[in-house]
């Protein structure tokens, strides 16, 4: 799958309601920007490592395709930062913070009474 994606000019998301789309983390970190509906880490990560555009909006996405495949800097400059972000949040690094967050909850000397 990784070839096919490295030949792509951008990854295209069309969501209505996403997490962290993992195709999305898989085109970053193969250094493809991602257009989609703001939702998830897409609309976490624009307008400075994706375009996100309003869910259900066809026309609006199709556009927005249209205006990045025509951008080759700006495709450059997203698939740039969104590969930092993407690298910076792998799945060892997204796992320890988890455990750190639970451990943290889990600590009676953190709980609260009232």
């Amino acid at each position: 799958m990784r070839p096919l994606v490295e030949r792509a000019h951008m990854m295209v998301v069309s969501s209505r309601h996403e997490g962290v789309p993992i195709a999305a983390l898989e085109a970053a970190v193969a250094g493809i920007p991602t257009v989609g509906t703001a939702v998830g880490i897409i609309a976490d990560w624009a307008p400075d490592a994706a375009v996100a555009v309003p869910v259900a909006k066809p026309e609006v996405l199709g556009e927005a395709i249209v205006a990045l495949a025509g951008d080759e800097d700006r495709r450059l400059l997203l698939a740039e930062r969104a590969q930092a972000l993407a690298v910076a949040q792998d799945a060892d690094v997204t796992a320890e913070r988890t455990r750190g967050l639970y451990r943290t909850l889990c600590d009676p000397r953190q709980r609260r009474v009232g």
